[in-house]
């Protein structure tokens, strides 16, 4: 099992934008896009030590921790977390985190046989961030 932390707001993968050059269509991704920075910010924190072997399949739990808005923000009672419902989405913030540990913690993000994501807004005392725990999955755990 992996388990690590990273201290970055979670940023969804956008959709790859279109241009022409020469009359042939290019996709590409902005440079400037914040979703470089938390895909950078995740290949920093994770921990070398392992790695998901090819042709195994692995459950994948992620809880992105967004940053309290200030509207939302109260001095005199407690400040407790809430769901986030808001964007970015949850799937677009999965694929993000898939494509940057591509490599790293699996040959190929299509060994995800499993994917948990919560989204919710940090409370007093809370980093923003996400926390992501990676687990190796066999055929005997599988429920009908």
């Amino acid at each position: 099992m992996i388990n690590f932390f990273v201290k970055s707001d979670p940023v969804g993968q956008p959709r790859h934008r279109v241009s022409t050059v020469r009359g042939h269509a290019r996709l590409y991704l902005p440079s400037k896009h914040p979703v470089h920075e938390f895909k950078a910010a995740i290949k920093a924190a994770f921990p070398r030590q392992k790695k998901v072997p090819n042709a195994i399949a692995a459950e994948i739990i992620v809880t992105a921790w967004f940053p309290r808005p200030k509207s939302k923000t109260r001095k005199t009672i407690p400040n407790l977390r809430y769901w986030h419902t808001t964007k970015p989405d949850a799937d677009n913030i999965l694929k993000a985190i898939l494509d940057a540990l591509n490599g790293l913690a699996w040959v190929d993000d299509c060994q995800i046989a499993s994917a948990t994501i919560k989204k919710c807004v940090c409370g007093d005392g809370d980093v923003s961030g996400v926390s992501i725990s990676i687990e190796e999955i066999a055929n005997e755990d599988f429920d009908r």
